[in-house]
């Protein structure tokens, strides 16, 4: 059978297919998150993870001392923290969106105020 003819390049093509499903047998983070709890549960802590995220950027963008913690006991929730002052204060989702939307628009002016 000829390389050039058609039979090898298929099988080739098919077996390397087959290697690439392989690798992906573990399922990723986000994949795992969906399939462990209930819906709305998940899809909160999503929306607080990448919430959490957002605000390390923000704070790390503007050279502010803040670190978020989600807290998932309970009800989850951001806990904000103050390196400087030891302050801290808790935010639901809404109002760590409502807080990042301030931040772009205030371009964190008044970044640590709330902290």
């Amino acid at each position: 059978m000829k390389i050039g003819g058609g039979g090898l390049q298929a099988i080739t093509a098919q077996e390397s297919a087959r290697t690439l499903d392989a690798a992906r047998l573990r399922p990723t983070a986000g994949e795992e998150l969906l399939q462990s709890e209930d819906l709305a549960m998940r899809r909160m802590r999503y929306e607080l993870n990448k919430a959490v995220e957002n605000m390390r950027r923000a704070a790390e963008m503007y050279n502010q001392p803040l670190d978020f913690v989600l807290i998932k006991e309970g009800k989850p929730r951001i806990k904000a923290k103050d390196r400087r002052t030891g302050s801290s204060r808790e935010f639901t989702l809404e109002e760590a969106e409502a807080w990042l939307d301030e931040m772009k628009e205030k371009k964190g002016r008044i970044l640590n105020g709330y902290v």
